[in-house]
C-alpha cells in the first residue's frame, strides 16, 4: 500500500471512530451549528475544533480538544530548541495549515492539523528552496493573514535586536516582511513556501494593516517601524507563473509631528522621513466601516488616521494620553482602548477602557472606569457584541493598598452592543490562580453566521511563573469553567482552530 493510499485509510478510521465517540460521549460544549462553519475545504477530512496552547517555556505547541472526545490533549509539538518565549505567534491559512513563528531560530514551523488524528509538524520553514534569496527574515514575530487572499501569510521580520537591520536578508536600511503561500490540504495542494521578502526602511516594531480593494485598485500593506517611525507602503508586482512579489513603495508615510517632537524635549521634524522620530507606533488597524488605516502613537500619546487613496495622514487625529492597549471593532466603527489608572486614588487601581466612535466628523474619546481592575489580554466575539477581558495580577508599581484590593485571576465578559453609551459588565468568572507574575492568556471558539458568529466556548491559559501551566475550558453559554487540562511551561498564548474558521471569518478579534 503506497503512502497516500494508506493515509487514506488512516483518514476514514480517524473519521469512523470520531463520529462514533461523537455519538457516546457527552460534550464539554454543543456540538458546532450548522451553515458557513460545517463547511469543509475541498478534500479535507472530518476534524474537530482545538485549542493550540503555546507553552512558551517550553517552545513546544500543546493541541487540546474542545469536543469531550478522549484523550483531550491529542499531540504536543516541539516548535524548535526550548528558549523562553521564543515563539512570537500562530496563525492559520484558508489553506488549512497552521503556522508558528520562532523569534530565535529565524524560522517557521508549518503544521498540517487533519491530516491524523493529530497535528503533525510538516517542516520548519527558512528560505525558498528554489530561491534563497527568498527566506524568512531575522527575529520573525506577529505572523498574519492576509484579508483578501487567505491562503497567504505574512510575517513581520524585526531585525537584529541593536542594530535593527536584518542582517540574515541582508536588509540596509531596517527588518524585512515574508510573505508565505499555500493551498487547501489534500490532493493537488500545495505546501507552505516563501514567495516574496521584502526589506523595509524603517527599524523597530513592525506591524501591518491592509487596504483591500475598492478602497484602492489594488490590495495595499501598511506596515510601520516604531524605532524610526514611519509606514511603509508595500505593494504587489506581478511576477512569472502568476505569482506575486511584494515590493515597498517610495513613498513613507512621516509620523514624526514637530509639536510633539518639542514637547517631549527634541528638534522640530526635518524633511527626511527616514530621520528617526519618537512617535513610536504601536498599533495599525483598518477600518471597514471608514476605510481608513489607524495607527496608535505610543510615543505622542495619539491616534492619526492614514487614507490609503493619498497615501498620506488626514487631519483627523485625537490625543488618548496614557499607555493603552488598542484594537479596531469588529464591525470598524470603534477603535478599543484598554489602560489603568495608578496615579489618582493612591487605595486603587482604575481600570480605563475607552472607545473613538471612527464614524463621527471629529475623533474624540468616551472613557468608561472599573475600579480594581488592570485590564490584559482581550478579544471581541466575531459579531462584535461580547467583549472578554483577562486581568494582570502583577503589583509592580502600586501601593501596598491598591496591591490589596485588585481583582485577580479574574474574566470580564462585557456587553458591547450599547457602546459608546454604557459599558455593562455582564459577569466576573474566576480563574485558577498564578500568582502575581503568572499569566492567563485567552482566545474564544466561535461558532455561527459567517463573519457574526458568537462565543460558543473560551478558552483560558494558566501561566504560573514556576512550573507547569494549565488551560481551563468554559461554557460561554453558563460563564462557567468546564474542565481544567495540564499542558506545559509557561502557557500564556492560545489560539482556538477548526477546519473552516478562516474561510467563516469568525475568528476572535484581535487575532495576537
Amino acid at each position: 500500500m503506497n503512502h497516500d493510499s494508506q493515509q487514506k485509510v488512516c483518514l476514514r478510521s480517524f473519521v469512523s471512530h470520531f463520529r462514533r465517540a461523537l455519538a457516546s460521549l457527552a460534550l464539554l460544549f454543543a456540538a458546532c451549528s450548522s451553515g458557513a462553519d460545517g463547511d469543509l475545504p475541498p478534500n479535507a477530512p472530518l476534524t474537530t475544533p482545538m485549542a493550540l496552547v503555546v507553552n512558551q517555556g517550553d517552545t513546544t505547541l500543546t493541541t487540546v480538544r474542545l469536543d469531550g472526545v478522549s484523550p483531550v490533549v491529542s499531540a504536543t509539538l516541539s516548535l524548535g530548541p526550548r528558549q523562553a518565549d521564543a515563539i512570537g505567534g500562530i496563525a492559520f491559512s484558508l489553506g488549512e495549515w497552521i503556522f508558528a513563528a520562532n523569534t530565535a531560530t529565524n524560522q517557521v514551523a508549518t503544521i498540517d492539523p487533519i491530516g491524523g488524528s493529530a497535528p503533525i509538524l510538516e517542516d520548519f520553514l527558512t528560505e525558498n528552496p528554489l530561491d534563497s534569496r527568498v527566506k524568512i527574515g531575522q527575529r520573525p514575530t506577529r505572523i498574519y493573514r492576509d484579508p483578501v487572499d487567505k491562503e497567504v501569510l505574512w510575517t513581520m521580520n524585526d531585525g537584529d535586536p541593536v542594530t535593527g537591520l536584518d542582517t540574515l536578508a541582508n536588509c540596509s536600511r531596517g527588518g524585512s516582511v515574508s510573505v508565505l503561500h499555500n493551498s487547501h490540504l489534500g490532493v493537488g495542494g500545495e505546501k507552505p513556501r516563501i514567495t516574496s521578502l521584502v526589506c523595509l526602511s524603517g527599524k523597530g516594531q513592525h506591524l501591518v494593516a491592509f487596504s483591500p480593494p475598492p478602497v484602492t485598485p489594488q490590495q495595499l500593506a501598511f506596515v510601520s517601524s516604531s524605532t524610526t517611525g514611519i509606514i511603509s507602503v508595500l505593494l504587489p508586482v506581478p511576477i512569472a507563473d502568476g505569482n506575486v512579489a511584494w515590493s515597498e513603495f517610495n513613498t513613507k508615510i512621516d509620523l514624526c509631528d514637530s509639536a510633539k517632537e518639542t514637547a517631549l524635549g527634541h528638534p522640530t521634524c526635518d524633511a527626511d522621513a527616514l530621520t528617526p522620530n519618537h512617535s513610536v507606533p504601536a498599533g495599525m488597524f483598518w477600518s471597514k466601516s471608514t476605510g481608513k488605516i489607524y495607527s496608535y502613537l505610543a510615543g505622542y500619546g495619539s491616534i492619526v488616521e492614514i487614507d490609503p487613496a493619498s497615501l498620506a495622514m488626514t487631519s483627523r487625529r485625537v490625543d488618548v494620553p496614557g499607555v493603552w492597549s488598542v484594537e479596531v471593532t469588529p464591525n470598524g466603527r470603534f477603535l478599543f482602548l484598554a489602560g489603568e489608572n495608578v496615579a489618582s486614588d493612591p487605595n486603587k487601581v482604575i481600570g480605563r477602557f475607552g472607545l473613538v466612535d471612527l464614524t463621527q466628523p471629529t475623533l474624540s474619546v468616551v472613557s468608561h472606569g472599573l475600579d480594581h481592575v488592570r485590564p490584559a489580554q482581550f478579544r471581541f466575539t466575531a459579531d462584535g457584541n461580547r467583549l472578554y477581558v483577562t486581568q494582570s495580577n502583577a503589583t509592580i508599581g502600586l501601593t501596598s493598598q491598591q496591591a490589596a484590593a485588585l481583582d485577580k485571576d479574574k474574566l470580564y465578559v462585557f456587553d458591547a452592543t450599547p457602546w459608546p453609551a454604557s459599558f455593562p459588565l455582564l459577569t466576573r468568572i474566576e480563574l485558577p490562580p498564578v500568582g502575581s507574575v503568572g499569566v492567563h492568556g485567552l482566545d474564544l471558539w466561535v461558532t455561527g453566521p459567517q463573519g457574526a458568529g458568537t462565543a460558543k466556548g473560551i478558552v483560558v491559559t494558566n501561566a504560573p511563573h514556576t512550573g507547569n501551566g494549565s488551560v481551563s475550558l468554559i461554557d460561554a453559554g453558563t460563564n462557567t469553567i468546564t474542565t481544567t487540562i495540564p499542558v506545559g511551561r509557561g502557557p500564556k498564548q492560545v489560539t482556538v482552530y477548526y477546519a473552516g474558521l478562516a474561510a467563516s471569518d469568525n475568528q476572535a478579534t484581535p487575532t495576537w
